[in-house]
């Protein structure tokens, strides 16, 4: 997906750490077996929260084995067997890299359009292979994200400056990814979980983008929204004030205020590894990379003082 859902490693026990990088070494050799190798070079961390929310709603309890990869061939690791919850992580992340990358060719110019083209038919066919082997469920994600993403080019193209009517349409998409193929409550519960993160995901990834977008033109909710007054300095020094980098932190931690309800839900009687990596992502770690990315966007002095903020959901 896009980086910005990670763990806060220095919370994690030994175990759970290891059982993290199992369900992500496990996700990415099914990428391996089912839509090739190329397919893995699109894999982030992301996959491994979908997956293991996923996994505790379905209430499976996932068994490692260890295995090399060309990756680290010298070395055992925990390996997730595979499953569906891993193949469904699998396939959920080739359909939307495929949407990434047409996104991509339609808006980028120069070198970031260049890329695109030269990646877009090895994502179009591994896309196409996990609409194939997917079943139901990755349909019903794959139309999500076609509906969702089509709402928000449209946003995107009236230069809407409104961080929140785009950031909800994310997490709308991203809250359907979550909640493919479960009914009832534990569907009502995963959809909650998958629409906090994709809020948070759209808002983290607006914040990291403001200040180059600022100086090239591109579509920004955040630039169109606070102006010319939310930055300080010029070219290469150009920065985030510190009201803007507060006012983006409050908001964004007020989406992630939403998650603890839903995650509490999600995690009560599943399996207490699984259980303790997904509330170290939500509660620590995605807090703690919104203030990453703002202290590093921000002047030397907001940095500062965002650095002291307590990084943590409560």
């Amino acid at each position: 997906m896009f980086g910005y859902v990670k763990p806060d490693i220095a919370e994690l026990k030994v175990k759970e750490y290891d059982a993290y990088r199992a369900v992500y070494c496990g996700i990415c050799k099914s990428t391996g077996r089912s839509l090739g190798h190329s397919a893995r070079l699109a894999l982030s961390y992301d996959a491994v929260f979908l997956a293991a929310a996923r996994m505790l709603a379905a209430g499976v309890c996932p068994s490692t084995d260890d295995g090399k990869c060309a990756a680290h061939p010298f070395k055992k690791r925990p390996v997730c067997a595979d499953g569906d919850e891993i193949r469904y992580a699998s396939y959920v992340t080739a359909v939307l890299t495929y949407a990434k990358v047409s996104d991509d060719l339609r808006d980028e110019r120069g070198l970031k359009k260049l890329r695109a083209r030269i990646v877009s038919p090895f994502a179009h066919g591994s896309a196409k292979r996990a609409l194939k082997r997917g079943g139901p469920a990755v349909a019903e994600a794959a139309r999500a994200v076609g509906t969702s993403l089509s709402r928000l080019s449209e946003l995107e193209a009236a230069r809407s400056p409104s961080l929140d009517e785009t950031a909800e349409c994310f997490g709308e998409l991203l809250g359907a990814i979550f909640a493919a193929g479960f009914e009832g409550a534990k569907r009502r519960i995963l959809y909650e979980v998958g629409r906090s993160t994709g809020r948070f995901i759209y808002a983290a990834d607006a914040a990291d983008d403001a200040v180059r977008d600022s100086l090239s033109g591109n579509y920004n909710p955040i630039v169109l929204s606070y102006g010319e007054g939310a930055f300080e300095g010029e070219g290469k020094e150009r920065k985030l004030t510190l009201p803007t980098a507060e006012a983006i932190l409050r908001g964004a931690m007020l989406d992630l205020g939403r998650l603890p309800p839903a995650v509490e839900l999600l995690c009560e009687g599943g399996d207490p590894t699984v259980s303790a990596i997904v509330k170290n992502i939500a509660f620590s770690g995605m807090p703690k990379t919104v203030n990453s990315i703002l202290s590093k966007n921000a002047g030397a002095d907001a940095a500062g003082d965002l650095d002291k903020e307590d990084g943590a959901v409560e």
